[in-house]
């Protein structure tokens, strides 16, 4: 009997030996699960019973290297990369199998002008406050989604569908940027936004024809009223230099009628002075009154050889000059009038 309870005290024994040095390790690795190493391009915050620990930022953020904190049930060390820019893609707006409104889970984009397109875009974001990360955030994949693709909707309403799929893709991207971030920054995420890259945008299949035969038709108006425009200002320069041309001649032919006409009025002034200063002369030779037009046949009977005479000379200088204008020549050879062409 004595033997038997010697042998149970030996076991007992054992057995706590064991015991104590098992929970000898277990103590230890629980007090050595507080010492963590915070690899390079990463930072870290330690929440004791959930509440941050530091009272600065030098306090609260660790950077790479040995870190110690109590155990797991009284320290939570929260590993946050800020060293690195992470890549996320948006298709919230858009379809893995095409672009079908079929395959599209979470919707597409409504334009300014009333059309329909679906987008995904590639977003490069950096954790610019560790301290902000970790106590806000538990799914930042979510919360850039939801950032994005809520911009993605505000901003696509203000833009037309043909400034979207062209041209304006990039002033887009940069919009949505600028609208995500300033949400995440609201939110007090610590994240930051640095690029937002369109990878698709395109009309859905299902209005893809009509798209195009609307832009096409677009892109037609354009060119005609373009060609319009070039004819316009083409046609109009020429119409009016015709019509400054043409005005220009007729002033000049008006002046040139004018001065035919001034001269033949003072020519046609000059021979009824001349013939009344001829008939006065003669009136007033014969000792009547200048002034008088009538009344002495002799008087009368010279002022009408000198009328004659007058006229003669007047219609010689005139068919003189008309013969001279066709190259005409008259010579008087003993009396005869002989005509001959001039050279």
């Amino acid at each position: 009997m004595k033997k038997k309870q010697t042998l149970l005290g030996d076991v007992l024994e054992t057995v706590t030996k064991y015991f104590l040095i098992a929970v000898a390790v277990v103590v230890l690795l629980i007090l050595l699960s507080g010492i963590r190493i915070v690899n390079s391009g990463n930072s870290a915050v330690v929440l004791r019973f959930g509440k941050l620990v530091g009272d600065n930022r030098e306090e609260q953020v660790h950077e790479p290297g040995l870190l110690f904190a109590f155990p797991y049930f009284i320290d939570e060390v929260i590993t946050v990369p800020t060293g690195k820019v992470i890549e996320q893609s948006v298709t919230t707006h858009y379809t893995a199998d095409g672009t079908s409104l079929k395959g599209i889970q979470g919707g597409y984009l409504i334009t300014g002008d009333q059309n329909i397109v679906v987008v995904s875009a590639s977003v490069k974001y950096i954790i610019a406050d560790p301290v902000e990360y970790a106590l806000h955030v538990k799914n930042m994949t979510s919360l850039i989604d939801t950032a994005v693709s809520n911009a993605m909707v505000s901003e696509s309403a203000k833009m037309e569908v043909d400034s979207l799929l062209t041209d304006g893709k990039d002033d887009f991207a940069v919009v949505v940027m600028k609208r995500a971030t300033e949400k995440l920054v609201k939110m007090g995420t610590g994240v930051t936004i640095t690029a937002v890259e369109l990878t698709q945008v395109a009309a859905p299949e299902e209005v893809r024809d009509s798209f195009q035969a609307v832009n096409a038709a677009s892109v037609y108006a354009e060119t005609v009223v373009q060609r319009a425009k070039t004819y316009e200002n083409t046609r109009i320069p020429e119409a009016q230099a015709k019509a400054n041309a043409t005005e220009a001649e007729a002033t000049k032919q008006k002046n040139a009628a004018i001065g035919a006409a001034d001269r033949k009025l003072a020519e046609f002034t000059g021979v009824a002075k001349e013939l009344a200063s001829r008939r006065a002369a003669i009136y007033t030779s014969h000792g009547h009154d200048p002034e008088l037009v009538s009344g002495c046949d002799e008087c009368d009977e010279a002022y009408a050889a000198i009328e004659q005479a007058v006229k003669a000379r007047i219609y010689t200088d005139k068919y003189m000059a008309v013969m001279s204008k066709i190259d005409i020549q008259l010579i008087d050879d003993d009396g005869n009038k002989v005509y001959i062409k001039g050279q």
